[in-house]
């Protein structure tokens, strides 16, 4: 993988460590880029989490610009853990930044905690950039349990959710549910568990398959 460039900018509790594969954030940033958000920091989520890599990959390996970061408290991200509020806070500021520096069009990934926050952060985004484009959210094992999504979150935008029948941290149960709630694009499979161990090569393949066919790649 091309080196990513860490940079850190400013947050609502400070600095956050962002990692930019294909774009610099001091820079004019291209009008279509990704951002992708981590699992839960106080469960050892990070930028540098597998899955999220992987996506990364996926992006980098098709062109498509993509940045990461770590949530307060997470890395070298200033702050502490603040239930999901401030990390929402966390999200709005990166994607700020991005389209500041010129992002027109924005697609949003997240696992476990950052699918949901990811989100989250969608009526976030409409509000304060009504004439950003969302292209796509994809959500790999959203946190819908303890970190619920209500379908009216997501406006227009289209989602994906990815996830494996035998997830040991988030009910398969509820994510169907979810998936089937907001009329996502779903992809199950039967093994890999939460975090798709053995699994990242048909987890990058179906990313991949999926960004072609809606155009982002």
């Amino acid at each position: 993988m091309n080196a990513p460039v860490i940079q850190f900018v400013d947050g609502p509790v400070g600095q956050i460590e962002t990692a930019s594969l294909l774009c610099d954030l001091a820079q004019p940033m291209p009008e279509q880029a990704l951002l992708l958000l981590h699992p839960h920091p106080l469960h050892g989520g990070t930028m540098g989490n597998k899955v999220v890599t992987t996506i990364a990959r996926v992006a980098r390996d098709g062109g498509l610009p993509a940045v990461a970061f770590n949530f307060r408290g997470a890395g070298r991200s200033a702050g502490v853990w603040d239930h999901g509020q401030g990390e929402l806070l966390d999200a709005l500021a990166v994607a700020s930044r991005m389209i500041d520096q010129g992002v027109q069009t924005l697609c949003l990934a997240g696992f476990s905690f950052g699918g949901s926050i990811a989100a989250h952060l969608i009526p976030q985004l409409k509000t304060a950039y009504p004439t950003l484009a969302l292209l796509d959210l994809v959500q790999v094992a959203p946190a819908v349990e303890n970190f619920p999504i209500d379908a009216d979150l997501l406006h227009d935008v289209p989602r994906a959710v990815i996830f494996n029948s035998d997830d040991e941290v988030v009910s398969p149960e509820a994510i169907a549910t979810y998936a089937r709630s907001v009329g996502a694009t779903v992809f199950r499979s039967e093994s890999g568990g939460h975090f798709f161990h053995g699994e990242l090569t048909r987890l990058k393949s179906t990313v991949a398959a999926h960004y072609q066919s809606r155009g982002v790649l």
